[in-house]
């Protein structure tokens, strides 16, 4: 995934950066806007969204378990002209997302040029968490299988039970010197699609990735820092940088040689 691929599965990415919460952004909004506005995100909306808050407390004996809620919150969403790729600020973070991944060295560009437009207007303190995810569509062709893309550890029982398939999950969370890294698989039939907590908020996939309908899989990568430092604009890059390669060696040990061979 560090090069670019001729073919490449990624459909959506997306990279954020935690800060502390700035509780007057809307006073900052105007100054932000137009210099979003230079930096070739002319697009502009605000949107209120309902957070979903599960709650852990115990049930009171007798009584019913404690209701999930909904929280609201709001954000402030720069487009591109082409609405494939977006900046969104909140309160407390910013996050670069796109369906029209080209390259890591232009996402990771354009999302600290982003951050350094808020930090230069805010002056913020501290980041406290650093994500990045990665969302890969495997579509095999007529006379392919999954089988030709994905290892065997992903597949689970995958064509090795009777009865009509439904869907195959696997999930491995491992911690490492740079952080959290989680790598999941998903196969099913239908359309290629984003988890609901991402989904709703991203921008329209390529419909290159829509117009084919059936049995294919999903590889999503999620590979993320939490810890508490002073903000130092250099240092974003380079960790955005250790998460891709930690993203990477995933994404090479999910798949086979048939897979990069026709994806390069």
């Amino acid at each position: 995934m560090g090069k670019k691929m001729r073919n490449a599965p990624v459909y959506f990415t997306v990279a954020q950066v935690r800060f502390n919460p700035i509780l007057d952004m809307e006073g900052y909004l105007p100054a932000i806007q137009e210099r979003m506005r230079k930096n070739h995100f002319p697009d502009f909306k605000r949107e209120n969204i309902q957070q979903l808050i599960l709650p852990f407390a115990p049930p009171v004996e007798g009584g019913q378990p404690p209701n999930p809620s909904f929280v609201p919150r709001a954000r402030c969403v720069f487009g591109d002209i082409e609405r494939t790729t977006e900046i969104v600020l909140e309160h407390n973070s910013i996050a670069l997302q796109t369906t029209a991944y080209d390259t890591s060295e232009t996402f990771f560009k354009a999302m600290v040029d982003g951050l350094a437009i808020v930090h230069d207007i805010i002056n913020l303190d501290f980041v406290e968490r650093i994500g990045l995810r990665y969302f890969d569509a495997v579509l095999p062709k007529s006379g392919e299988s999954l089988t030709d893309y994905l290892n065997n550890e992903v597949r689970g029982l995958f064509n090795k039970l009777e009865g009509n398939f439904v869907h195959a999950y696997s999930e491995t969370v491992t911690l490492n010197t740079v952080g959290q890294l989680v790598s999941r698989v998903i196969i099913q039939n239908g359309r290629v699609g984003l988890p609901p907590e991402v989904g709703m908020l991203a921008p329209k996939i390529n419909p290159k990735f829509e117009e084919q309908t059936g049995l294919h899989a999903i590889i999503d990568i999620d590979a993320s820092i939490e810890k508490r430092e002073p903000f130092r604009s250099e240092q974003i890059g380079s960790k955005l940088i250790e998460l891709h390669d930690e993203i990477e060696k995933s994404f090479n040990a999910t798949i086979t040689p048939f897979a990069l061979e026709t994806w390069k």
